[in-house]
């Protein structure tokens, strides 16, 4: 007698993990030198100078912050973006309102960023305040 063995829920939970993994993984929307206008234009957003030689200090809270659209632009493909914003060292993320650069967080001398999601998430919270004055 064979016996059977019903493996439709392990395929079901391991499909899920792939799904989830693979969305949280490639999440991440990088711009480029072609859209960057387009996508800072409108609304706040967050934008991450980086590079991938120092993820190992990327701002990996960028995507949790809240009420703004959040992208990194990969500066060793893109110089002439990071040179337009005078960005030095990174990482490094500024914050844009409707195009316009409202704040900037460098990074320190170790190429770690100098805030952390709190500081960059108030200042996401104040221009959205001001705009409501």
């Amino acid at each position: 007698m064979i016996k059977r063995i019903d493996i439709t829920g392990f395929v079901y939970v391991l499909l899920m993990i792939l799904i989830f993994t693979c969305s949280t993984a490639f999440s991440q929307e990088f711009v480029s030198s072609d859209n960057f206008k387009n996508k800072i234009a409108k609304d706040i957003v967050v934008v991450e100078f980086w590079a991938g030689w120092n993820s190992q200090n990327e701002f990996k809270e960028l995507e949790k912050l809240k009420d703004c659209m959040v992208y990194r632009i990969d500066i060793s493909k893109h110089m002439d973006i990071q040179m337009n914003y005078d960005v030095s060292a990174i990482p490094t993320v500024i914050i844009f309102d409707n195009g316009i650069l409202k704040e900037k967080f460098g990074a320190t001398v170790m190429f770690q960023l100098d805030a952390d999601k709190k500081t960059v998430q108030n200042s996401i919270d104040t221009l959205l305040l001001n705009k409501f004055n």
